[in-house]
């Protein structure tokens, strides 16, 4: 789940680019949105390490052999 919302945020909302082009409250926004709904696992912290991780780990076949 972490590395799909990492895949979004990161492919989706940024289109690849290590920021994306109206700054850094893409992740913020997307924060506030989600706290209310689901918890504090949504924190503009918890979402920059869902991106990171996603970009650590770019290919999801090569992520689970990693983790089995």
């Amino acid at each position: 789940m972490y590395w799909e919302i990492g895949r979004v945020i990161f492919e989706e909302e940024q289109q690849g680019e290590d920021r994306a082009e109206y700054g850094s409250f893409l992740i913020q926004t997307i924060s506030e949105e989600l706290q209310p709904q689901f918890g504090s696992g949504f924190s503009r912290r918890q979402l920059y390490w869902y991106v990171q991780f996603y970009k650590r780990f770019p290919n999801v076949n090569a992520l689970r052999t990693q983790f089995s």
